[in-house]
């Protein structure tokens, strides 16, 4: 054996020539491993002008005469570079670090976080990975002041991104509050640690909040028929004319549209379909600078392209209640138009909403009186038909009153279809809006006698 087992350093042989050069070499090297203390061990390029002091760590991307011997230790000794391979158990001080570091056989470790560096990983009665740099396993852990309070921080890169405390059993999530893809604080719950739902948010601008699954805390949609479920005009579903009404309040855009709607979910399978939305019936002046959210349910076939007045974004697919929030533009006066269209393909979704603020509620049905109020407020269909049978002179009319079933937004425009008639004078009979609440039906005799008109598919229509 010609080196020492643990240090390797040099021994001297039987009749040895010059002892005190192997002699000094040991000496030289004790001095470096005894109580070991290295410059640095991320400095991959070998100093310029080394002393008999200098000792490093080698780097995995050592270059120069460093290059191929990462991990092992690099000390200059009589004018060159000595390297030793370390074994388990050796410590060093690494200077740049303020650090005491541990070889484990297969890493330098730092082996106390003694300053501001820290550890890398700590485990706590567990073991630490990547990931969970910090694990404790335990009854309870106890966080205490040093002072008069203590903060625990969770801080994220960008809004996009997660800090949050979740809750598990069993390895599966059951809750979390935090901010959670956004910066507006959320509780969320999960049965099955796969679909969750938000119990609370709370917009970070206003404070104002919102309990999404709580159907009686939902916010009021500025939709009128959301859910497509009124269809005075009897739509059947398919292709749908540009700037044509089908569903009751929603139209074709000007490149027409082809849909259906059923149990609660709607299909969309080309083009786009248009909503008007009026501030006044809502009591506002306007939508102008107002931040709104618009949503929809379990989204499926491809995302959902939106439009709101003069802003848009899209509506990515998947279950629950999916959304996008905007703010709009002081220009955004006037009927607020709100389109809907399919990124690509065909998609199906259910009860579109829209509502102020930054945060998606969940759906409320209003009562179907009410919703059936609103869109005849828009387009009314009077059911079965209007007749007129009297007895008058001739060139005298006879008249019938017309109460409509409810305040419309302007005087409509009335169209009507004549199914029978008796001695009319020429086409002198029709039904003809008074105001937004009233209309008469009337005809005028042609000769002394009998007169008989009946009106049927009546319709009153004062869209925007």
């Amino acid at each position: 054996m010609t080196d020492t087992p643990r240090l390797s350093l040099p021994l001297l042989a039987a009749g040895q020539a010059q002892k005190h050069v192997t002699h000094n070499d040991a000496l030289t090297r004790l001095d470096a491993l005894v109580h070991l203390a290295v410059q640095s061990r991320t400095q991959a390029d070998p100093p310029v002008s080394p002393t008999e002091l200098s000792a490093y760590i080698v780097p995995a991307d050592g270059t120069g005469v460093f290059a191929g011997r990462t991990d092992q230790l690099a000390l200059y000794e009589d004018g060159g570079w000595a390297f030793v391979t370390p074994r388990a158990g050796w410590q060093a001080w690494v200077a740049d670090e303020a650090e005491h570091n541990l070889w484990t056989g297969t890493e330098w470790r730092r082996d106390s976080p003694l300053s501001g560096l820290g550890a890398e990983s700590w485990g706590v009665n567990a073991t630490a990975d990547a990931t969970n740099r910090l694990v404790v396993s335990g009854e309870a852990s106890l966080f205490n002041h040093a002072g008069s309070g203590h903060q625990l921080k969770l801080n994220k890169a960008a809004a996009g991104a997660t800090a949050s405390v979740l809750f598990q059993s069993n390895w599966s999530g059951r809750a979390e509050f935090g901010l959670a893809g956004d910066d507006d604080f959320r509780v969320k719950v999960s049965a099955d640690g796969s679909a969750w739902h938000d119990a609370l948010a709370i917009d970070r601008a206003t404070g104002a909040a919102a309990l999404p699954g709580s159907p009686w805390a939902s916010g009021a949609n500025l939709l009128v028929n959301g859910d497509m479920a009124i269809n005075q005009r009897a739509f059947a579903g398919g292709a749908l004319a540009a700037g044509s009404y089908g569903f009751d309040r929603w139209k074709a855009d000007a490149g027409g549209a082809n849909l259906s709607a059923g149990s609660f979910a709607i299909t969309l399978n080309s083009g786009a379909i248009v909503q008007p939305v009026e501030p006044a019936l809502w009591g506002l002046a306007s939508f102008a600078g107002v931040t709104l959210t618009l949503s929809v349910e379990n989204l499926s076939g491809g995302d959902l392209s939106v439009t709101v007045g003069s802003q848009s974004g899209t509506i990515a697919a998947g279950s629950g209640r999916r959304s996008f929030t905007l703010t709009l533009a002081m220009g955004d006066v006037g009927a607020l138009a709100v389109k809907l269209s399919p990124s690509a393909g065909a998609v199906s979704f259910g009860r579109a909403k829209l509502e102020h603020g930054p945060l998606a509620t969940g759906w409320t049905a209003r009562p179907l009186s009410v919703e059936q109020m609103l869109c005849r407020r828009y387009h009314t269909r009077l059911d079965g038909q209007i007749l007129i049978d009297a007895y008058q002179a001739a060139t005298a009319a006879s008249r019938q009153a017309v109460v409509l079933p409810a305040p419309m937004r302007t005087t409509p425009v009335v169209s009507f279809a004549v199914s029978s008639e008796i001695n009319v004078q020429g086409v002198d009979r029709g039904v003809v809006a008074q105001s937004s609440q009233s209309a008469y039906a009337y005809v005028t005799a042609l000769a002394l006698g009998r007169v008989r008109a009946a009106f049927d598919a009546i319709a009153f229509d004062a869209e925007l």
